[in-house]
């Protein structure tokens, strides 16, 4: 594992980063114990900042503590599925819809710079990289809505959706995947509510249907 310093970061917030990136780009699998002193030798500072950074990505969703055992990587189940599709379902269209009222050109050169980064990820096989700029383009349109409840519950959803993307996206769903973010982009370049909800609820279904289809979900039927 790698300790990935940025300027101005606490010691406790590269910590933080440093593991959750692990978690998030598949390094550790769900359902993996997450040892103290290991991560400790490995990132080569003390117990004491690595227990900090594993409490708040408990709080984040991202792991869980079982007494007396220590934290494990949370393990995605057909229940955990099922609940954070249950709330993306209702989520994301009203998040696209409220973002409409931030149109601008400059918002619109945004998603295409986006987009095309996307498109030059499929080109080149970077799935990795794809996957992050997935994860920035959803989360754009969060903070558009100018909703404060929305953008500070935006994160939190959107590292589970990595994770699920991480575990399960295969390399033959992100040319559609690039395919419904296009379409997404249109709606909303078009001011049209009800196309833009359509779609995005259309994205996430194709989602969630590659996932349950997924070998990864199949090991845990």
């Amino acid at each position: 594992m790698e300790l990935m310093f940025k300027e101005h970061q606490s010691l406790s917030d590269r910590i933080f980063d440093a593991i959750e990136k692990s978690i998030l780009m598949g390094s550790v699998k769900p359902g993996e114990r997450l040892v103290e002193t290991q991560l400790a030798a490995r990132l080569g500072v003390s117990k004491s900042p690595v227990r900090d950074a594993l409490k708040r990505l408990e709080g984040e969703g991202l792991i869980r503590f079982v007494p007396r055992i220590g934290f494990f990587v949370r393990d995605i189940d057909l229940k955990s599925i099922e609940d954070y599709f249950d709330i993306m379902f209702i989520l994301e269209p009203i998040a696209a819809i409220l973002s409409l009222k931030r149109k601008s050109e400059a918002v619109y050169r945004k998603i295409d710079e986006i987009l095309e980064s996307m498109a030059r990820c499929l080109r080149q096989e970077d799935y990795g990289s794809y996957r992050m700029l997935n994860t920035e383009f959803h989360g754009l349109f969060y903070k558009l809505t100018d909703n404060e409840w929305i953008v500070r519950i935006n994160p939190m959803l959107q590292k589970q959706g990595f994770l699920l993307r991480s575990q399960s996206l295969t390399i033959d769903r992100f040319p559609d995947s690039f395919e419904e973010h296009q379409a997404i982009v249109d709606a909303y370049k078009k001011g049209d509510e009800e196309r833009l909800a359509k779609v995005v609820k259309h994205h996430l279904s194709m989602f969630r249907d590659h996932i349950l289809r997924s070998d990864f979900i199949k090991q845990k039927r």
